[in-house]
C-alpha cells in the first residue's frame, strides 16, 4: 500500500479542526500587543524617542533621537569597550565597535523604536529606546516594549 495514503488514513477530521484552531489562538497575544499599541500611539501626540544608556545597571546617559540630524559619536567613560563606541545616525543609535569577543551587539545595527535592544554582555552596557509622549501639563507617559 501507499504510504501517503496510509498516512492521510491516520488524520482525522478532529485533528485538523485542533490543529487549526491552535494555530488561530497562537496569533492571540500578537493582535492584543498590535492593538495596544496603536492605542497608545494614537494617544500619544508628537511622541519624542529617547535613548537610555546604561552600563552595569545604571543610567549614563539620555539621548533625544527624536529630530537628530548627522552622524555623532559620543564620548561616554563609564562603557569600557571604546570611548567613541556609542554613534547616533540621525534618528537612530547603535554600538559602532566593541572589544568584546563575539561582536552581538555591533551586529545588532541601528535601532530608532522602543522594543529592541542593544546589548554588550562582557561590558554590561545595554541600550534602549523609550517613548515620552509629548502635552502640555501631563506627566511623561513612557513606554518601553
Amino acid at each position: 500500500m501507499n504510504p501517503l495514503k496510509n498516512a492521510l488514513q491516520m488524520i482525522k477530521r478532529w485533528d485538523i479542526i485542533i490543529t487549526v484552531l491552535l494555530l488561530v489562538i497562537s496569533f492571540i497575544p500578537v493582535s492584543i500587543f498590535s492593538y495596544q499599541q496603536a492605542k497608545v500611539e494614537a494617544t500619544t501626540e508628537n511622541p519624542e524617542y529617547v535613548a537610555v544608556i546604561s552600563s552595569r545597571n545604571e543610567e549614563v546617559k539620555r539621548v533625544t533621537l527624536t529630530g537628530h540630524k548627522g552622524t555623532e559619536r559620543l564620548n561616554i567613560p563609564e562603557i569600557e569597550c571604546n570611548p567613541n563606541t556609542v554613534e547616533l545616525h540621525n534618528e537612530e543609535i547603535r554600538i559602532e565597535s566593541s572589544t568584546c569577543p563575539e561582536q552581538i551587539c555591533v551586529n545588532t545595527g541601528y535601532i530608532s523604536k522602543p522594543g529592541p535592544a542593544i546589548v554588550c554582555l562582557p561590558h554590561q552596557v545595554v541600550i534602549t529606546i523609550e517613548t515620552v509622549g509629548g502635552g502640555g501639563d501631563m506627566d511623561p507617559l513612557i513606554i518601553s516594549s
